[in-house]
């Protein structure tokens, strides 16, 4: 197996979704099922788990297909962006032009649209020139995090309401009273509860905005600390 799946990107931005999502299944199973407590069921449970997260990814990205994908840095780069004062996007529309030929349209910016385009490709640069920043890695991080679990929020329902049945269901021999009166049961239903508030509150397109505009501009300003250089274009 190729250790570098699990890299710091992918434990923080997916795996963490991941465990977020299945969390209330597997505790719910936990303590309602005693034989999910034994070591050697755990480790099957958690490798098919594991096998199950691919799945849940690839979802994601079904469900990300034909739709647009904002470029926020790009967006801070336009002419008529507020996000950036004057000077600062005047400098770094210097520093762009500088480092590349094909951003030599930074040195008269227009708003049109071959100017847009240019904005999305130095962005693209940056991306591609800046992934050893640890300050941009971070917000990297933070926003990927955040916009798997804004993907995947209605499966993470989904399986909150499934854990809630089972519950349910393996209670189903005792009456509503005798349910209620369960402390387990009633630590499982808040926790799942407070679940369904998360994903209902705390995932929101507000929150995923604010850190994609943290992670634009950790990116924008690695232009200061980056040395001059304009590449020469073969065809």
């Amino acid at each position: 197996m190729d250790i570098k799946i699990f890299d710091s990107y992918n434990i923080r931005a997916r795996v963490s979704v991941y465990i977020i999502i299945i969390a209330p299944i597997i505790l719910t199973l936990y303590v309602v099922y005693e034989p999910v407590r034994s070591f050697t069921f755990s480790v099957v449970l958690v490798a098919i788990m594991t096998s199950f997260s691919n799945y849940l990814f690839a979802l994601q990205r079904y469900k990300q297909r034909g739709g647009k994908r904002r470029n926020t840095a790009a967006e801070f780069l336009y002419i008529d962006d507020a996000h950036i004062d004057g000077k600062t996007k005047q400098r770094y529309y210097r520093k762009l032009s500088e480092i590349d030929k094909s951003f030599e349209a930074m040195n008269q910016p227009v708003d049109s649209e071959e100017f847009r385009q240019t904005c999305y490709s130095a962005i693209q640069w940056l991306r591609s020139n800046t992934r050893n920043n640890k300050l941009v890695q971070e917000e990297n991080m933070l926003c990927g995090f955040y916009k798997n679990l804004i993907s995947l929020k209605s499966v993470g329902i989904a399986f909150t309401i499934v854990a809630i049945l089972i519950l349910i269901i393996s209670s189903a021999p005792t009456t509503p009273l005798s349910f209620v009166q369960s402390k387990t049961n009633m630590i499982l239903i808040f926790v799942d509860i407070g679940v369904l508030l998360f994903w209902g509150l705390g995932v929101n397109e507000k929150i995923h905005s604010v850190l994609c505009e943290k992670y634009a501009y950790a990116l924008l300003e690695t232009l200061d600390t980056l040395p001059d250089r304009i590449n020469e274009n073969k065809l």
